[in-house]
């Protein structure tokens, strides 16, 4: 198994040899344009407008992005929801982490994060953060 480094590469890219490391980062990264949610347990016949419905109560939701099966057109029971602003998307998380939506228990987290034994990021481990 290939050992990780610290700091992550995106972070030392421009670390110069003899610069100190920089100090740890711990928590939610934001994504190229917004901040991503995960969302898993959701009901395979929940639609866009219904999680958009759920989402906007929080702030102004940016996109969605429910999977569905190519066979039958019903969702994978995931999706994922980006804000623009952190706050809202935590709100979101606080709010709606473990409730019922469409009869189903939902967890919703941070879709990108940095974890706090390692310093590496989910991103560059190649797997989203899919902790409850």
């Amino acid at each position: 198994q290939k050992s990780m480094s610290y700091p992550p590469r995106h972070i030392r890219h421009n670390q110069r040899k003899g610069d100190p490391a920089p100090s740890p980062v711990v928590g939610p990264l934001k994504s190229i344009n917004g901040w991503v949610l995960f969302a898993r347990g959701i009901h395979e016949e929940a639609q866009d407008e219904d999680l958009s419905d759920l989402f906007s109560d929080f702030g102004k939701v940016k996109s969605i992005h429910l999977n569905q099966d190519r066979r039958t057109g019903l969702a994978k029971g995931y999706c994922m929801i980006e804000f623009e602003k952190k706050e809202e998307a935590q709100d979101a998380i606080n709010s709606l982490h473990g409730t019922k939506f469409l009869n189903r228990t939902i967890s919703v987290d941070w879709c990108f994060t940095t974890t706090p034994l390692s310093g590496t990021s989910t991103i560059e481990r190649g797997r989203h953060s899919f902790h409850s």
